[in-house]
């Protein structure tokens, strides 16, 4: 390796770690209000890794943004959905067994999850985007495709009321808040990160009396009579669940993926959606049972299904159907068919299911399903968190929040009731899963304050007697959210993706165990890792009519395959080299080239300066750079721009030091490796070149020869050597590792060794 470094008025020789034309073209950021500062369109032509050209709705991108999409600018594309799932229908006897739970199993993520950065290289059209580095990735356009542009800012500061948010997902747009920062991000007290509830959308309760069944069995059903409304995830949301079966799916208990199923009727509570967690302990989506007091303890522990040491990941389930009659919940079970009603069955909506990390996808947290109900007091599932990516080339610190929670399912609180009459007869909504947070930084993150994507609060049921009217009956709760996922590059601040509580109800008739069947989400995975990486380049400079040594490297963690490339342009050069460093051609001006490292969204200048040449530049040479112990080597000076003083620096050496221009019998007297330097000056400044591990000096061999041996005359003996690779005797035996000789006279033999390196 050859560090040079120009010791003069002027250093032209230094490293660029930051720049550039591209990232920082939006400036410095301030957030002082609620803000969204994305822009969003939809993939509408399948894209396959490798692809450079993307085409889409609208390419102009400019909504939040004060000009169109335009070369250099960074977009972020991302599938929603897309995921297969299991789809047959069934309707078992859902109190006696776990049959059937498999509706909604995830068969294929597909390209779901699927997510890249990529600088635009140009944009021909209203509906082409032209890519800078080939996708990585594919993706379908029929599962619904985010097109994000992503703003490219030098710092970013969020002050105290500032919330940097996103829209809502709504099928097209919005639920993903992503942003590139070259230098800071900070994050000040009262400010926040926000997409709560921005994620997958929760299942839409029925709002007007509508008749439905007692005792539905389904955990899918195109026939609201079933049941409530399944929440979205990445296997679709109403619209897709319509396809499924040849008959719709949209209704009724059954998680679909990561989505909270709806409540089954008669009144039963919805799930909870999810995100992530142990995908190996999903359990069949009963969620946690609250075990916080001692009668929920025996409540839960007369059910056939789950018992007060249950776990699950994922989403919570939703509570019990609809129960008329005051009997004893902690000697009674539910299913019995002495609390009337629909004899407060386990029916509730099943929490959805936590995803698969472990492949690099992100997805948005579930929605909750909505609570079953008639009476139009019936409430809607929470939406999931949505997605924060930051990407980030230093620090991430501040004392406030980045946070990505589920939203709460919505809570049946009518306020009051007429005259006689019982308000709120009807189940809530399961809340939506936690949102993914990735913190993707070449620096640390020093976040004080929470960093959270925690599953969102079941739906709580609060029923509401008129005069003259009272409580005589009790519904399902909602299930509680599952947690979210959390990613960092570096740091340790605290982070949470917990699973949201439970609701309850205030029925009196099941006052000593509120949850009525309806249990917590699962914790989720907030302390993971994702790899970064960065490019950093040396500028060099050199004599006019010469060439120079460009190099670069990768800092952090690259992926496996990552390719350091060149190109004489920044946009449509033309590339002129690849690996870590590149020699220039013979320049007479100065001439600037360009680094990039796909995935890396962006391109990096490197600048050789062409400099007139009254200075020294260093260089040298040796008549050999790999000899033996006490072997002795002339070095020549090879500097251009008229040195007048040399000082050499020999490493190892029994000739530390010289200055003469060209020292001749260095000599070496221990094996090893060792450096050479040089400095040569005049009166116009200085210039040195370190060769590291330079000279290579190997050992002798260590040559045994046989022993002294005593024979008649006459007689013959043989003579051996060892320790050596080649071997030459005197007495004119030459080569060889052994001769027999048989001498007239006492006769001593001398033996050279030579080894693999030619030393002896």
């Amino acid at each position: 390796m050859i560090l040079k470094n120009l010791i003069i008025l002027i250093l032209f020789s230094f490293t660029v770690v930051v720049s550039f034309a591209q990232r920082g073209k939006d400036g410095a950021k301030i957030v002082s209000t609620t803000e969204v500062v994305n822009a969003y369109t939809m993939l509408t032509a399948d894209a396959n890794a490798g692809a450079t050209s993307i085409t889409v709705t609208n390419s102009a991108l400019s909504t939040n943004f004060s000009n169109p999409l335009a070369q250099g600018d960074l977009i972020m594309i991302y599938q929603v959905q897309g995921a297969s799932v299991e789809d047959t229908i069934a309707s078992p006897n859902i109190n006696s067994s776990k049959f059937y739970t498999t509706w909604g199993r995830i068969t294929n993520y597909n390209n779901a999850g699927n997510y890249e950065l990529v600088q635009v290289a140009s944009v021909p059209n209203t509906t082409t985007i032209n890519l800078d580095c080939p996708l990585s990735l594919s993706y379908t356009a029929s599962d619904r495709v985010l097109i994000i542009r992503v703003p490219r800012y030098t710092t970013l500061t969020i002050n105290n009321g500032g919330n940097l948010t996103a829209t809502a997902w709504n099928a097209t747009s919005g639920g993903v808040l992503a942003v590139e920062v070259l230098g800071q991000t900070t994050i000040n007290a009262g400010g926040k990160i926000d997409v709560t509830g921005l994620g997958f959308r929760g299942g839409t309760a029925l709002t007007t009396s509508f008749s439905t069944v007692y005792g539905g069995l389904r955990y899918a059903d195109a026939n609201q009579a079933e049941g409530a409304e399944k929440g979205e995830g990445i296997a679709g949301d109403q619209s897709i669940y319509a396809t499924f079966n040849a008959g719709g799916a949209g209704y009724c208990r059954g998680a679909a993926a990561n989505a909270g199923g709806g409540g089954n009727a008669h009144n039963a509570g919805g799930g909870g959606g999810a995100n992530a967690g142990n995908i190996n302990n999903w359990n069949d989506g009963v969620g946690n049972p609250d075990i916080s007091n001692a009668n929920y303890i025996t409540a839960w522990n007369l059910e056939p299904v789950l018992s007060s040491t249950t776990t699950s990941s994922g989403g919570g389930r939703g509570g019990y159907s609809i129960l008329r009659n005051n009997r004893n919940e902690l000697t009674e079970a539910p299913g019995n068919t002495n609390w009337g009603g629909d004899n407060r069955r386990i029916a509730g909506g099943l929490g959805g299911r936590p995803l698969d990390y472990s492949t690099g996808k992100i997805f948005m947290g579930g929605g909750g399903g909505a609570g079953d109900g008639d009476n139009a007091y019936a409430t809607d599932g929470g939406n999931g968190g949505g997605i924060i990516f930051l990407s980030t080339y230093a620090d991430i610190t501040g004392a406030g929040k980045i946070i990505a929670h589920g939203a709460n399912g919505v809570d049946i609180n009518p306020g009051s009731a007429g005259f006689g009459q019982l308000a709120g007869g009807d189940a809530p909504g399961g809340a939506g899963g936690g949102g993914t947070i990735i913190l993707k930084t070449t620096g640390n993150v020093t976040v004080t304050d929470s960093i959270a994507a925690n599953g969102g609060n079941g739906g709580n049921q609060v029923l509401v007697a008129g005069v003259f009217a009272s409580i005589d009956e009790g519904e399902g709760p909602g299930g509680g959210g599952g947690g979210g996922y959390i990613a960092i590059s570096a740091g340790t601040p605290n982070r949470f993706a917990n699973g949201g509580i439970n609701g309850v109800t205030n029925s009196p008739f099941v006052s000593q165990f509120p949850p009525n069947g309806a249990t917590m989400g699962g914790v989720g995975l907030p302390n993971e890792t994702i790899n970064s990486f960065d490019i950093i380049v040396n500028n060099d400079s050199t004599c006019s009519n010469s060439t120079a040594t460009l190099n670069a490297s990768l800092t952090g963690t690259a992926p496996s395959g990552t390719i350091i490339e060149w190109f004489d342009a920044q946009f449509n050069g033309n590339l002129v080299n690849t690996g870590t460093s590149f020699t220039t051609p013979i320049l007479t001006a100065n001439t600037t080239y360009w680094v990039r490292a796909c995935p890396a969204p962006y391109l990096i200048p490197v600048t050789a300066y062409v400099v007139p040449c009254n200075f020294p530049v260093a260089a040298l040479s040796a008549s050999d750079s790999t000899i033996c112990i006490n072997d002795c080597i002339s070095f020549t000076d090879l500097s251009i721009g008229t040195p007048t003083s040399w000082s050499w620096y020999f490493f190892g050496s029994s000739t530390p030091t010289s200055s003469q221009q060209n020292p001749t019998n260095i000599c070496y007297p221990t094996a090893g490796t060792f450096d050479v330097a040089l400095v040569a000056s005049n009166s116009a400044g200085s210039d040195s070149i370190f060769m590291n591990n330079f000279i290579t000096v190997n050992p002798l061999p260590t040559v045994v020869a046989s022993n002294d041996t005593t024979i008649c005359n006459g007689s013959s003996a043989t003579i051996s050597a060892s320790g050596a690779s080649s071997y030459s005797w005197d007495n004119g035996l030459g080569a060889g590792q052994s001769h027999t000789v048989n001498p007239t006279t006492t006769t001593t033999y001398v033996v050279t060794g030579t080894d693999a390196n030619g030393c002896q």
